[in-house]
């Protein structure tokens, strides 16, 4: 089921931060299983548990929610410079689609 997620990921356009943003990091977010195995846990005690000294430590492993903040229209961040934005439709359609495969994830366990 990660390859549909993967596949997913690849829908997101790319996304220069400012470094200085972490707002989306005091969310508390899901995911689907493949991904919280790929970011080696989650803990979330008012902030994310990767959050360190204010910079993702699992940038390359974060889930979707996390790709999507800053990259879409339903998700600004002042401090996110998108290739794209993602409209709301496109952001929906993503998230639905992640969902369905999420389940289907959570089902399977």
């Amino acid at each position: 089921m990660y390859e549909e997620i993967k596949k997913l990921y690849e829908k997101i356009p790319s996304s220069v931060c400012d470094g200085h943003c972490s707002k989306c990091c005091t969310n508390m977010i899901q995911f689907a299983p493949s991904e919280e195995e790929k970011m080696g846990g989650y803990k979330w005690d008012g902030v994310c548990s990767h959050l360190e000294d204010g910079k993702c430590s699992i940038y390359e492993n974060r889930p979707l929610i996390c790709r999507i903040y800053g990259v879409s229209e339903m998700f600004i961040c002042e401090g996110c410079k998108p290739v794209r934005t993602l409209t709301e439709e496109e952001t929906l359609g993503i998230i639905h689609e992640y969902v369905r495969v999420r389940n289907v994830e959570i089902d399977s366990k």
